[in-house]
């Protein structure tokens, strides 16, 4: 936040009654952000790596109000940098100030839920190594491009660009 020079004035969550289909709303550039936090069912919680990027999401609603390239690009290197500081915090070379508390899903559950096998079953028995690695990337950018494009139909945010 203070890289990028961000203020929130208010952080809360986006209950699901409100806004349906909304993942997160930045009001006033900042003034208020809004993530949805829990489920629509009220019955759990949303993966905490859903909420982040929500997050990042909206906070690159303080500087850019429409999803063009300036903000997709502003989104991106937030999300970068959220995900290297959390590498860096949980291998104890890096920490933010004396914080040392930082999200770790560790839970069978938790590791369960994000294993995929890319390609369906098996392998190919014609498959090369440089075909599987081309299939991993274009099913790894398919799956970016969907989560982007999810998130900015869900989004509530719009408006003029802002000037920076």
């Amino acid at each position: 936040m203070q890289k990028h020079q961000f203020s929130v004035g208010l952080l809360t969550e986006l209950a699901p009654h409100e806004h349906p289909g909304l993942l997160g709303l930045n009001v006033g550039s900042g003034n208020t952000i809004k993530l949805r936090i829990r489920l629509d069912t009220y019955d759990g919680f949303r993966p905490y790596l859903e909420v982040r990027r929500v997050l990042c999401h909206e906070l690159a609603h303080n500087v850019w109000g429409e999803h063009n390239n300036d903000f997709k690009e502003l989104n991106s290197q937030l999300n970068r940098e959220v995900a290297e500081f959390e590498a860096a915090a949980g291998a104890g070379t890096h920490q933010l100030s004396n914080l040392r508390d930082i999200y770790h899903p560790l839970s069978d559950e938790e590791v369960e839920a994000r294993t995929h096998v890319l390609g369906g079953i098996g392998l190919r028995g014609n498959d090369t190594m440089e075909d599987r690695r081309k299939k991993a990337l274009e099913a790894a950018t398919a799956r970016l491009m969907n989560e982007e494009e999810e998130l900015e139909r869900s989004c509530g945010t719009s408006g003029p660009q802002k000037q920076s």
